[in-house]
């Protein structure tokens, strides 16, 4: 849920604050499924955007934690291997699946496209790793009684 809300607040207030609207962002998510129509849609695309933004916000947190349960050093190096994380995830959305998307391949500009991986690397990636991280430190403690 943290990583959903920090990944999509960056983008919300950075368009209000240059005069675009919420709606707008979450319209545009929902235009990976509707295409062009989700601008047509009302709050009703914008609460379908919402609603993928949170599906691929958990998916992307659960192959992490789902993934550290396999490789330890996920969480013992969650510093450092979190944001890599985030940067492989960056690549993923832009290089698979926005193209595979009803919106189809688009061409960002290198400043967008280090401000979205920056973006997932200190929204998604690094939250991602410290939730797991301090997840599993709790499950430890639990197991062994203290």
């Amino acid at each position: 849920m943290a990583v959903g809300l920090l990944d999509i607040l960056k983008p919300i207030v950075f368009t209000v604050a240059r005069g675009g609207s919420a709606t707008r962002v979450l319209q545009s998510i929902a235009s990976g499924a509707l295409g062009r129509e989700a601008y047509q849609g009302g709050p009703t695309t914008a609460l379908l955007g919402l609603g993928l933004h949170f599906f691929i916000a958990f998916t992307v947190f659960a192959v992490y934690y789902f993934a550290s349960r396999r490789i330890p050093l996920l969480v013992s190096r969650a510093l450092v291997l979190g944001p890599l994380y985030g940067v492989a995830v960056h690549c993923f959305m832009q290089f698979v699946v926005i193209p595979l998307s009803a919106i189809g391949p688009i061409k960002a500009s290198p400043a967008v496209f280090f401000e979205g991986l920056l973006t997932h690397v200190v929204c998604v990636g690094l939250p991602t790793g410290l939730v797991v991280r301090f997840a599993s430190g709790r499950g430890a403690a639990t197991r062994s009684g203290g």
